[in-house]
């Protein structure tokens, strides 16, 4: 699943997955398209991938997200009792949900992955901006 590309399953909807790779001592997910129950089950591998990969924080690219219903939030509360997790490139649609919910207080959200590893003290990997 490392650097995995937009592929389309049997039913043409995107898998919810675009990217996971190491940052430095962190480990980045990315993420697509609407994000709900049916499709959660490959966050949740990608997500137990990392933290058997990696013993530094996780860090969720949500660039891509249109749309996450609270399977998704509840998945990454749940995450973050395990390990550090912070969010980055969060886009408006869910903002809001983590801003209702009161999520946002657990799950920082960052501008962009340079914010996100300068915010929690991590160096940035070599060879990447």
């Amino acid at each position: 699943m490392v650097n995995s590309g937009h592929m389309f399953d049997d039913f043409g909807q995107t898998p919810p997955v675009s990217y996971t790779r190491p940052e430095g001592p962190a480990w980045v997910i990315g993420l697509c398209g609407d994000v709900e129950l049916d499709l959660l089950e490959e966050v949740e591998a990608a997500t137990e991938q990392a933290l058997r990969s990696s013993h530094g924080p996780l860090l969720f690219d949500l660039r891509e997200v249109g749309f996450c219903d609270s399977s998704l939030l509840n998945h990454l509360l749940l995450t973050s009792r395990r390990r550090q997790v912070a969010l980055f490139a969060v886009g408006g649609t869910v903002q809001r949900l983590l801003e209702v919910t009161g999520a946002a207080q657990i799950l920082p959200a960052y501008a962009d992955l340079g914010a996100a590893l300068t915010a929690l003290s991590l160096p940035p990997a070599q060879g990447r901006p």
